[in-house]
């Protein structure tokens, strides 16, 4: 028995947030029906058009059944109707307003389906001054303070933060919003912002808030939070260093690793210098250590400062490049680097990073083809014969 088992999810949305939220409920048992219109949503069709990328649905669709039904048809919303009387949740992320349109937003369900975990996603939420805007993961990051904060405001993300950890937030708030229908008999509306979620993991704009006076900080650190963590000439003891072979980050923050640095390095005389002697003075003298730092490590491969580091326990770790992290060793005895097999090919995908030791997640399946399981799904929950299906492929309904 899977720990979601006997959870069914109607999944509207499309792109990465949405269906990453469903992902995360059908790797766990749910039963999710990915529906989408009769010609397939926008994600699959940019998909089919890239070599060798079609296959990346299952990254988001994995273990989902396939539905085709355009809701946009009054036929096709009263079928969705239909099936919202055995579901459980909703997830959708589409433009705001869109479900409304069609009379299957929130308000327009909440009576006739009470108990319905209703999950909306969007770039700024509902009942906000900018509600009414579409957003994608690059809006939610620049208007989270991300890019900022990363000092990238002249270019696009190269991870789709602020869509995938929105989704996984959307899917934590479904469970949340499943418990307390368990305890009232009610559903709910989950609203999530991908501008709240990031700003929620914006750290620098909370060190920011935290203090009125940026001098106060410089003056103290010899420089803004933004000068000692993300410039080229930061923290010493959180940055990556490059070795002969690549780069290597490292962590040693407490006094104590600083001293076993210093054994590293083979200068014990850094040990008592006095412009190292705490956390605070590392940082004023910051370019003295990272030349320190930088000169033994440059003239060493990625292993032997690894193995020098993890000798000393001190974190550390090689940056990978997405060639490097697909053969990762550690992601492979994870469970990471996960496969499912499809008509005669393997589709290689992440494994779940979720580990439960009773009733752990996984993979039943590829991402289904559009409306894979029509027949299948109307005739086992709507009761629709196969006649009365055919009816609705040729009115385009499904």
């Amino acid at each position: 028995m899977m720990v979601l088992e006997g959870v069914r999810a109607l999944d509207l949305s499309m792109f990465l947030s949405g269906p990453r939220a469903s992902q995360i409920l059908a790797d766990f048992g749910a039963e999710v029906i990915k529906i989408e219109p009769p010609g397939g949503e926008t994600m699959r069709l940019w998909m089919k058009m890239i070599p060798d990328q079609a296959d990346s649905m299952t990254h988001w669709h994995r273990s989902k059944k396939g539905l085709s039904l355009d809701i946009r048809k009054p036929e096709g919303a009263a079928l969705l109707k239909k099936l919202l009387a055995s579901a459980d949740v909703l997830i959708e992320n589409l433009a705001p307003g869109a479900l409304d349109k069609c009379g299957l937003g929130y308000n327009d369900l909440k009576a006739e389906f009470p108990r319905l975990v209703y999950c909306s996603i969007s770039g700024f939420g509902k009942n906000s001054p900018l509600s009414h805007r579409v957003a994608f993961d690059i809006i939610a990051q620049a208007t989270g303070g991300i890019m900022s904060a990363n000092r990238t405001e002249s270019r696009s993300p190269g991870v789709f933060f602020g869509d995938l950890v929105s989704g996984a937030y959307a899917a934590m708030g479904v469970m949340m919003a499943l418990m307390w229908r368990a305890k009232t008999g009610q559903g709910q509306l989950v609203d999530i912002s991908m501008q709240d979620v990031m700003y929620f993991h914006n750290f620098r704009a909370m060190q920011n808030r935290m203090h009125e006076d940026a001098n106060k900080i410089k003056d103290a650190l010899g420089g803004s939070f933004e000068d000692i963590f993300t410039a080229d000439d930061g923290l010493p003891f959180w940055r990556p260093y490059q070795a002969r072979d690549g780069y290597v980050a490292v962590v040693f923050l407490t006094d104590r690793q600083w001293l076993d640095m210093c054994d590293l390095m083979e200068r014990p005389d850094l040990k008592a210098d006095p412009r190292f002697s705490n956390f605070v003075s590392r940082i004023k003298n910051r370019d003295a250590v990272k030349e320190e730092v930088k000169a033994w490590m440059e003239s060493k491969t990625s292993a032997e400062i690894e193995t020098a580091l993890d000798s000393k326990r001190i974190p550390c770790g090689r940056v990978l490049d997405s060639r490097q992290v697909n053969q990762d060793e550690n992601l492979k005895a994870r469970g990471m680097l996960a496969e499912v097999e499809a008509e005669g090919r393997t589709i290689p995908l992440p494994g779940n990073p979720i580990r439960l030791s009773a009733s752990p997640a996984e993979i039943r399946g590829r991402a289904p083809e559009v409306g894979e399981h029509n027949r299948e799904l109307l005739n086992r929950l709507l009761g629709l014969s196969d006649a009365e299906i055919e009816e609705l492929k040729k009115k385009g309904v499904i």
